[in-house]
């Protein structure tokens, strides 16, 4: 390569460079009602964000404040502060309702919730409304009394389920497998179990098969079983005929499936010592399943309920998250609040302080780990809603 041209390299390099780094950066969003902490015209990636909002808004995420994050030119969540009237996403497990394109949702709005398969409406209400910035109501999904929990064990067979669930919908069907060496007769049976009205229908029984066995003088010996490899743990799988059999401890099952797909669930026996996890424990343990709840003050995060899978590992384990909030009220003298001191709060819990004044108080929320503390407002004019 010719000196000219190195030369013209090396010009040319930073320039590329600087055009490429600007191209990740994120131009200053627009907040009206609110501002940026630290303000200015274009943030680097990587960089974050702190922003609140004026009186009378709030922003578009749980929190009297929040960040945001600048990646490859984009923010994690654009800053935006809506009207303190609207109202944020509600949280309802076991259920689906249309999701707002703004992530928000105006005073009034109504929203209809459908509960998921085998749950039901606690109350007769199937729809939430927007008021001054919360639902009229807690919604609950419970379980419908027409649906099944787990099935029941079948001697000699596993159940055939892409993962794992507790609650099974009324008429559900569930198809399961008999171990090698056993099968359901006569063989045009169906290998199924029926959720019928709260209840499971009787599964057909897995018996030992009679196969014939020929000596080495051609003459056909009784009938034996075939017979099952002792040392063939748990987990393990070896391949008979080019199918896997996958094995549950006294029963072993054949997935008709490449490697890659979903593994078996089988008793939790076979994965040996349950996970352990932070700030929580197993409150409820079945042959199939266990079920973690976390400690008090802090947030279930993952799935409820674990089970062992074929292959001797755990499904998904859930953590604890901090479901707390701590509230230095000598941070909030200009709010003349009269107490002093810490108080801590559990997630979503609402606490009424007093102020200096009788009869005024603040009202003090923790949403998600973040407080939120009104000024001090008549008791009257906060019942009457009056006071945000």
């Amino acid at each position: 390569m010719s000196l000219r041209c190195l030369v013209f390299i090396l010009m040319w390099c930073p320039a590329a460079l600087r055009a490429q780094s600007a191209a990740e950066s994120c131009s200053a969003p627009q907040t009206d009602g609110g501002f940026l902490v630290p303000e200015q015209e274009t943030y680097l990636h990587g960089s974050s964000l702190a922003y609140a909002c004026n009186d009378g808004w709030k922003p578009a995420v749980e929190g009297w404040w929040a960040t945001s994050l600048c990646l490859n030119g984009s923010w994690s969540h654009t800053p935006r502060c809506i009207d303190e009237s609207s109202c944020l996403p509600p949280d309802i497990p076991n259920a689906k309702y249309t999701e707002s394109s703004e992530g928000w949702y105006q005073e009034g709005w109504v929203l209809r919730i459908k509960c998921d398969e085998g749950y039901q409406h606690k109350t007769w209400e199937a729809t939430v409304t927007c008021k001054n910035g919360a639902w009229s109501s807690l919604h609950v999904c419970e379980r419908s009394g027409n649906a099944c929990m787990v099935p029941p064990k079948i001697p000699h067979a596993v159940i055939i389920l892409q993962k794992y669930q507790e609650i099974f919908a009324a008429d559900s069907e569930v198809q399961f497998e008999c171990e090698e060496g056993y099968s359901v007769q006569p063989a045009d049976t169906k290998k199924s179990i029926f959720c019928l009205a709260g209840g499971w229908s009787e599964a057909p029984n897995c018996t030992k098969s009679q196969v014939p066995d020929v000596g080495h003088d051609g003459d056909t010996l009784d009938k034996v079983t075939k017979p099952v490899d002792a040392n063939r743990g748990r987990g393990r799988g070896t391949h008979t005929g080019g199918s896997t059999v996958a094995e549950t401890g006294s029963a072993t099952t054949s997935d008709r499936t490449d490697s890659t797909s979903t593994p078996l669930v089988v008793q939790v026996t076979n994965c040996g010592a349950y996970p352990h996890i932070s700030n929580g424990d197993v409150v409820r343990k079945s042959a199939m399943f266990i079920k973690y709840a976390c400690n008090a003050f802090y947030k279930r995060v993952g799935p409820d309920t674990v089970v062992c899978y074929n292959d001797g590992t755990w499904s998904e384990v859930p953590t604890c998250k901090e479901a707390f909030c701590e509230v230095d009220l000598d941070e909030y003298a200009n709010y003349h609040i009269k107490e002093s001191g810490t108080i801590i709060l559990k997630e979503r819990e609402t606490r009424d302080v007093p102020c200096k004044w009788q009869n005024w108080i603040s009202r003090i929320r923790c949403t998600k780990g973040k407080i939120s503390v009104s000024r001090c407002c008549h008791y009257l004019d906060y019942y009457s809603r009056l006071c945000n």
